[in-house]
């Protein structure tokens, strides 16, 4: 199915896995909505596409007025790429009540709020709809050294299976994109030592973000009768 001309709103849009699917699916002839924290990463972004093919919005999914001028946007979209997420690699007991909340609170809590208001806004609008969830391998497995990263993504994975129950019935298709080891700077923040130890030791190449963006553009390029419930990719030899 043809991307040409469709509305897709992305979060986290400004680095990594969200900035590759807007740049590969802005290629497909989509109209983006770009969202992420920092502005001039979002201004990078629009530069690199042709002029009125993106829109950028800045703000923190946390931030309730901010989510409130996303809910505006819903009656536009074609699909929405639930993409923004944190995480905090350590130890168990090692992880401070912070980091538990940080990554609960915008892994789950944020995610679950903003896709609300989109689903909402397709329901009385559109009648019709894609929402992609780019949850992680870790919703269905778990990792020495990222236990609450995981129990956000099982957390995520359940929303994803929900959402996809509760929206058929409306039109509106859910998949959910669970890919292994992806190298972006969302992995910047974690400098515990077991951590970097852990990494040094990697046996495999991680995934690249165009390579997780590249199954984003299939699930929405699918025929209207074909549901991608679920895509999980992994590093050659990760497993």
């Amino acid at each position: 199915m043809s991307l040409q001309g469709k509305t897709i709103l992305i979060t986290g849009a400004s680095a990594g896995i969200g900035r590759a699917c807007a740049l590969q699916l802005a290629q497909q002839g989509a109209h983006i909505i770009a969202l992420g924290r920092r502005q001039e990463a979002l201004d990078a972004l629009a530069a690199a596409l042709p002029a009125g093919q993106v829109r950028t919005l800045a703000g923190d999914l946390n931030d309730e007025s901010f989510v409130q001028k996303i809910d505006a946007l819903a009656p536009e979209l074609d699909a929405f790429v639930n993409n923004a997420g944190v995480l905090r690699y350590a130890p168990i007991l090692d992880l401070t009540p912070a980091d538990n909340q940080w990554m609960f609170q915008t892994n789950v809590l944020a995610a679950l709020r903003v896709t609300q208001g989109v689903a909402r806004g397709m329901v009385h609008s559109k009648k019709r709809g894609h929402i992609v969830f780019m949850s992680s391998i870790a919703a269905r497995e778990v990792y020495r050294l990222a236990s609450v990263y995981c129990a956000t993504k099982h957390a995520l994975s359940a929303l994803a299976r929900s959402f996809r129950i509760e929206l058929q019935g409306h039109g509106i298709k859910v998949t959910e994109v669970a890919p292994g080891m992806v190298d972006t700077e969302i992995r910047a923040g974690s400098t515990h030592p077991d951590v970097l130890a852990s990494v040094a030791t990697r046996k495999f190449k991680a995934l690249t973000a165009d390579e997780v963006a590249q199954a984003v553009v299939y699930a929405l390029s699918a025929e209207p009768n074909c549901c991608p419930d679920l895509i999980e990719l992994r590093p050659q030899g990760s497993a």
